[in-house]
């Protein structure tokens, strides 16, 4: 392999800097977005529910030494390498894994999330997707291709991700791309696809009826697998995905009739059967925050995958002002957590070209 068959960046990025962000999301529904999960329950037409928020991610593209790369996470740290030896493991081996793809040396990735690591929130998508937008927009200034349509930037990310980490769905991936909130259909056979149904309703209004919060502790590494996916391998529980799917179903339409009551039955219902899945979903000291939202009259979940990082609740205002009291005096006692603004982004991936 010859460091001329690989695209030097570091002299367009003296003259222009890339800017991509994309947003992290809540979840309903998730687990039916892999692919292994998805294929089998094919028939059922199995379906997840994301609120995409403005906790962005921001990847900047500045310039570097050619011949090298360098990562930068707020988050994580910082690494570099000499291509094309690529640093594949760790926290920041889906960057460099997405350089390597591309081929491209001499630039420096700045990346910096608003959402707190290992959260639950889809970091690891937005990153994936923010990355590969902004790459792909440096190489059609280059004239070297056209810019990546929205709907193979999720594709690609999700191929890269899962090929690194195991099976990863594409749930976190397609709501960085497209923000809003989204019924999304998972179907795969002889082709990966998906489509997403876009819930109408009024953003500001919806906002009002969530809470979200950081437990104050990370959730363990997906990097070694969905966890979801594992336990599903050992059971089989078709009926149980089913399930889990048909309230993300029913979680769409109450959020889009604004029915915060039966939206607030669904979430609960799905942790409820999620727990099933994955026994340890909810560490012990977590299980007070969904007792008291329940008691309140709120349904709530933990993000994603669980073990630690976001949880989440949803119902009647007057429910989510009670639990956001309990919730913070649960916080003030334990010396841990505390609340994230919730914002819904309107907008998915956005890509912008500065004159440095």
């Amino acid at each position: 392999m010859n460091i001329n068959d690989w695209i030097d960046l570091s002299k367009l990025l003296d003259k222009y800097q890339i800017t991509s962000s994309a947003p992290c999301r809540l979840d309903c529904g998730g687990s039916t977005d892999h692919r292994l999960t998805a294929l089998l329950c094919r028939r059922w037409h199995p379906v997840t529910t994301n609120i995409s928020l403005d906790l962005r991610t921001t990847v900047t593209l500045k310039p570097h030494l050619p011949g090298k790369i360098l990562i930068e996470s707020n988050h994580v740290g910082t690494e570099e390498a000499t291509v094309p030896k690529m640093p594949l493991s760790g926290h920041l081996g889906l960057v460099s894994a997405i350089l390597a793809h591309f081929g491209v040396h001499g630039v420096r990735v700045v990346i910096d999330s608003q959402s707190p690591p290992q959260s639950g929130l889809g970091g690891s998508g937005a990153v994936a997707v923010a990355a590969i937008g902004a790459i792909s927009k440096t190489l059609s200034i280059l004239k070297l291709q056209e810019p990546y349509k929205p709907h193979d930037i999720v594709l690609l990310a999700h191929h890269i991700e899962d090929s690194l980490y195991g099976n990863s769905g594409l749930q976190d991936q397609a709501a960085a791309m497209y923000g809003n909130v989204h019924l999304w259909e998972w179907r795969y056979g002889s082709t990966l696809n998906f489509t997403g149904r876009k819930i109408l309703l009024h953003r500001r209004e919806l906002e009002k009826h969530i809470v979200l919060a950081y437990t104050g502790k990370t959730h363990p590494s997906s990097h070694k697998g969905s966890l979801a996916l594992q336990m599903f391998k050992r059971n089989g529980n078709l009926e149980l995905l089913f399930q889990i799917s048909e309230h993300a179903r029913t979680f769409a339409q109450a959020v889009q009739c604004s029915d915060y009551l039966n939206a607030a039955d669904a979430l609960s219902m799905e942790l409820a059967l999620r727990s099933q899945l994955i026994p340890e979903i909810l560490p012990d000291d977590d299980k007070i925050l969904v007792k008291t939202a329940v008691e309140t009259g709120c349904g709530a979940k933990i993000a994603g995958h669980g073990g630690g990082g976001c949880i989440w609740a949803i119902g009647p205002k007057e429910s989510i002002n009670e639990t956001k009291q309990r919730w913070e005096s649960i916080f003030k006692e334990r010396g841990s957590g505390y609340f994230l603004p919730v914002s819904i982004a309107t907008k998915g991936m956005r890509t912008q070209v500065k004159d440095v």
